[in-house]
């Protein structure tokens, strides 16, 4: 009888505890006082901000707001599994290209912010796929030319100016005769360098992002963008700007040590300069020898919802109340993120800060990045695009054909039913 009572007592002890485990890795539906708790996942960088506007919405809507500190991306890659297990929060931000995957496998909460107005309509592109929208955008972004004004009266408007300073001894590259780096981009990276083809004409998707039957890397305009890539590495630039794995930080100590006038970067390269102490400027990137706009791609982030959230309301309240003209200016006055809110970013731009002026008008000419899921398959695609015909390994031609073989081979293969 005694060792019943005993293992009768182990038995209870082991279900107490597993119970308690389970409640304990099971979604928080309420906090300690009884309020309805939404949890919102941020990086570190972005807590203060949360603090800041939380109080707020707490008080309105009688929740409480648990903040998550984690890496964007990690949180957005675990939320397929975190969510059905129930450990994903309730809402998140995520960057603009990553929402339309999410979307579209089911992970992330339909939501269309209920007046579109204060957005235009690149804004709210970025945030909707086969027309449903998933998201409200909070900032934007692109890429800029940053120029030393210790080198440069004012920056350069075309790439003629950009040519024509390859010619100035002060940027000669020492260790290759003949070879400058007076202007350096990173254009093995097509990320980097898809304004250049999409200025003569290319595109990555066709029917503005929409039809992974068009791919347009290939297309006249895309291979004339390659071969004039392939004029600044063959007649100017060092043989190491071939190198993908090395060129930014190439480009960058360059760029710090005065040997570099202007380079193509994103708005997250400021910081690094500014604690460089170079005397920097920034601008819109040069118009193209054909006369056309330089058309990098449009980025940034917005707010989102997890599928999986017991609080579908609240989270879509947060999301509108998140990224309205008075949270969006905050959020810009805390991390200078320009926002996609369009009163909030008219008031940012009178700021008089070059990286928000620059970055405004740089998205006027940006392409929005497609975000449906084959999008995947060109960023691999296209990988070796540049370099292969920088490299003289292919023909300008010949290289984008390759790369629009394998990503059509790819797409068929992952993505056809």
């Amino acid at each position: 009888m005694r060792h019943f009572k005993k293992v009768f007592a182990l038995l209870l002890v082991a279900i107490l505890t597993l119970g308690m485990a389970a409640c304990s890795s099971s979604k928080k539906t309420g906090s300690s006082d009884g309020k309805k708790v939404l949890t919102v996942s941020v990086e570190e960088k972005y807590k203060n901000y949360i603090e800041k506007i939380k109080t707020d919405f707490e008080k309105k809507n009688d929740v409480t707001v648990e903040i998550v500190e984690k890496p964007m991306f990690d949180q957005l890659e675990a939320l397929p599994l975190d969510g059905p297990a129930g450990n994903a929060p309730d809402v998140m931000l995520a960057a603009y290209d990553r929402i339309g995957g999410l979307g579209h496998q089911g992970h992330l909460l339909e939501m269309k912010p209920s007046d579109t107005k204060n957005f235009g309509d690149k804004e709210m592109k970025q945030v909707t796929v086969d027309g449903k929208g998933y998201g409200s955008p909070l900032v934007i972004e692109t890429l800029v030319l940053y120029y030393n004004k210790d080198l440069l009266k004012k920056a350069p408007t075309t790439f003629q100016e950009l040519e024509s300073l390859t010619d100035d001894k002060r940027f000669a590259f020492a260790s290759e005769k003949g070879k400058s780096t007076a202007f350096l981009a990173k254009w093995t990276d097509f990320y980097m360098s898809y304004g250049l083809l999409a200025g003569y004409g290319g595109y990555a998707i066709g029917d503005n992002g929409s039809n992974p039957e068009d791919i347009g890397i290939n297309n006249k305009g895309s291979v004339e963008g390659v071969e004039y890539a392939m004029k600044w590495f063959k007649n100017h630039w060092p043989k190491g700007m071939q190198d993908n794995t090395s060129a930014a930080n190439f480009i960058q100590q360059t760029f710090i040590k005065g040997k570099a006038a202007a380079v193509i970067d994103g708005p997250w390269a400021a910081a690094e300069y500014k604690k460089a102490k170079v005397n920097y400027g920034i601008a819109k990137i040069p118009t193209l020898p054909n006369g056309k706009e330089y058309a990098p791609f449009a980025g940034g982030k917005g707010w989102v919802a997890s599928n999986y959230t017991k609080e579908p309301e609240l989270a879509k309240k947060w999301l509108e109340y998140a990224s309205n003209e008075k949270n969006a200016y905050a959020f810009y006055e805390e991390t200078n993120e320009v926002p996609a809110h369009l009163e909030a970013r008219k008031k940012a731009d009178k700021q008089n800060n070059e990286l928000t002026s620059a970055v405004i008008k740089q998205y006027e000419t940006a392409t929005p990045t497609p975000n449906i899921p084959e999008m995947a398959e060109v960023w691999k695609g296209a990988e070796s695009l540049i370099f292969d015909a920088a490299s003289g390994k292919k023909s300008a031609q010949q290289s984008a054909d390759d790369a629009v073989k394998v990503i059509k081979e790819n797409i068929k293969e992952k993505y056809t039913k």
